[in-house]
């Protein structure tokens, strides 16, 4: 096809209805074509005489100081070329979104001349969908986000709503050019989860979803992505999905978990998490031989003391035999309530011999703490109990609890304010019927 260059720059203008403009940067001359016009709903003619003028009143104010100070720095050198996205009035009076493209003509040998030459497009359906996504974004309780990958590890987000910066600080731009930073603000504890989710998206090529905390100014929080994979026509996968914080249902959950497994009074743990903590204990010696003690611990006289001085008074001792007992024991030991005013220490990887010293330390601390009445007079408490270590002789949680019981019950026997262990006791006691 021999087709002159004039005739080829006329057909690719004409083909991609873009409007062009010619503009001497010294004098002010404009030259735009016809299709430039229409695009704002004028004819050429309507529009003359020609200038700069007529630019500088049909675009936005706002848009146009933007769009000077890209224009300068590409005449600078600073940018080597020059696109800004405007508002400008139509004849009607309504706007419509033009991209404007345009560079700075230079002779062959590099000289620049006076004259940028550039196109505008009318985006104003692509800009209006965008808009309309936006305010989607703005209205829904999350964070609306795209993503697609090329392999499990490189994923890259598409869209990511505003939303993101009020939501962890960070901005959705940024996001998108470069997705670690979102991933890299993920809790460490859960990183490897969220991970494991995207690899699962990729591999299944279905819905994916998972739960994970983030860092957001210095603190955690939790949230909740869910994404869906949609095939664009192209035959390209990319998910959709929706970020949501859910925090304050997970310190919902996280409470109400602590409730259920929590003594009310004394905030140690209650009967149904010791039973549980007992079955795990059990389930790794049997498998593992991997060690446990058990201290169980009651009050002497306990109902003496509700008797003498009130049952306010005799919360006070639980709740303060409790912090006694908490902040003498390993993070890693168990202690809990049992019921009344009897208490259980599991202690994990502990034989007997260290066990029986730690009950003997809890017992003297409980011992030689000060106790007060309502009238601020002082009574003494003293703890009875027994130690016993996991051995292949035990068979089952119920009878290392009956075992634990028959030991607590002979130091009440022999006294009380004592501990206890099998070495020290006859092994043919009966169960106890009462511990008071």
């Amino acid at each position: 096809m021999n087709l002159s260059s004039e005739l080829r720059l006329q057909a690719i203008i004409d083909g991609t209805r873009a409007g062009t403009w010619e503009w001497n940067v010294k004098t002010g001359e404009v030259i735009f074509n016809e299709r430039w016009a229409t695009m704002l709903g004028y004819t050429l003619e309507e529009i003359q005489p020609l200038s700069i003028e007529t630019w500088n009143r049909a675009c936005h104010p706002d848009d146009l100081k933007r769009s000077y100070t890209l224009i300068r720095q590409h005449l600078d050198n600073e940018i080597p070329f020059y696109e800004c996205l405007c508002r400008v009035r139509r004849k009607d009076g309504g706007w419509c979104w033009i991209q404007d493209r345009g560079m700075l003509v230079r002779e062959p040998d590099g000289t620049p001349t006076d004259w940028m030459m550039g196109t505008h497009i009318d985006v104003s359906i692509e800009q209006e969908s965008r808009q309309h996504l936006d305010h989607l974004a703005a209205s829904v309780p999350g964070i609306l986000f795209s993503f697609e990958m090329v392999s499990p590890v490189a994923l890259r987000f598409t869209y990511v709503s505003e939303r993101s910066y009020s939501y962890f600080g960070l901005d959705c731009k940024a996001i998108e050019k470069d997705p670690c930073l979102f991933f890299d603000a993920i809790h460490p504890l859960d990183s490897a989860a969220v991970q494991a989710a995207v690899r699962g998206c990729y591999t299944s090529l279905s819905e994916g979803a998972c739960q994970f905390r983030m860092f957001v100014n210095g603190t955690e929080r939790w949230f909740r992505a869910v994404a869906c994979p949609i095939q664009d026509p192209l035959g390209k996968l990319v998910w959709h999905g929706m970020l949501t914080d859910i925090d304050d249902q997970k310190q919902l959950e996280n409470t109400l978990a602590y409730l259920s497994i929590t003594d009310e009074l004394t905030g140690l743990f209650n009967r149904r998490y010791l039973t549980q903590s007992l079955n795990d204990a059990m389930a790794l010696y049997q498998r593992y031989q991997t060690p446990f003690s058990l201290i169980s611990l009651d009050i002497d006289h306990f109902k003496q003391i509700n008797d003498s001085h009130g049952h306010l008074v005799g919360d006070r001792v639980l709740t303060k035999i409790s912090e006694l007992m908490k902040h003498r024991l390993r993070a890693t030991d168990i202690v809990g309530r049992m019921g009344g005013e009897e208490f259980l220490v599991l202690l994990p990887n502990t034989l007997g011999e260290e066990a029986g010293q730690v009950a003997e330390n809890l017992r003297l601390a409980i011992n030689q703490s000060e106790y007060l009445a309502e009238d601020n007079s002082p009574f003494a408490v003293s703890v009875s109990g027994g130690v016993l270590e996991m051995t292949e002789a035990i068979t089952s949680v119920e009878d290392l609890l009956r075992r634990s019981d028959r030991l607590l019950y002979e130091a009440k026997e022999g006294g009380r304010n004592r501990v206890l262990d099998e070495q020290t006791t006859s092994a043919n006691q009966g169960l106890p019927t009462s511990l008071e």
